[in-house]
């Protein structure tokens, strides 16, 4: 019996040994964060303010993760305060900013734009910013509403002026208002 144990011993001993050689002798390639997909750099809850031809622009990322030339953002709210009253507001689930080409893409956007008492709504499946741009880009189309039109088009350029230019077809939907008398 004692021989038993003796053996199962020095075979426990033998495979801790074994493990043990193989896992120091592992190639630093298997151990890289890349291999790991863990993210390079990984900020929570960041917010930072930002002012472009007038417009103070503050935005609130959950979390954002650096991979490479890539920023990964998730669940952002960005308002923008500019004069004569303007306000913008823009939130998206997810996005992405390309450091190389300094274009943000968002997706799934919802959002308002407002001047003085005049609010508009908005939504699209994407936006695309570039970096000094004035205009943001809805490649995928977008819809805008406000109390009085509704506007749809399959690729729209809003510039942060308030004009709306379409390509590849648009529908526009005026309401008139009820007579009072």
């Amino acid at each position: 019996m004692k021989r038993i144990g003796f053996v199962v011993f020095l075979t426990l001993l033998f495979l801790m040994g074994w493990f043990a050689v193989r896992d120091v002798s592992l190639e630093l390639d298997h151990l890289t964060v890349e291999k790991a997909n863990l993210p390079d750099m990984s900020l929570e809850k960041v917010e930072f303010q930002r002012e472009v031809e007038g417009v103070e622009w503050t935005a609130t990322i959950e979390r954002a993760e650096r991979r490479g030339n890539e920023i990964r953002l998730l669940s952002l709210d960005i308002v923008g305060i500019g004069s004569e009253k303007q306000r913008w507001s823009l939130q998206a689930p997810t996005g992405l900013f390309l450091e190389e080409r300094g274009k943000a893409v968002l997706s799934d956007v919802r959002g308002s734009v407002a001047t003085g008492e005049t609010v508009a709504y908005f939504e699209a499946p994407e936006a695309e910013w570039s970096e000094g741009a004035t205009e943001v880009l809805f490649v995928d189309g977008a819809a805008f509403r406000r109390s009085d039109f509704y506007f749809e088009g399959n690729s729209v350029r809003v510039s942060f002026s308030g004009v709306f230019s379409a390509e590849k077809g648009a529908s526009f939907t005026w309401v008139m208002p009820e007579n009072t008398e």
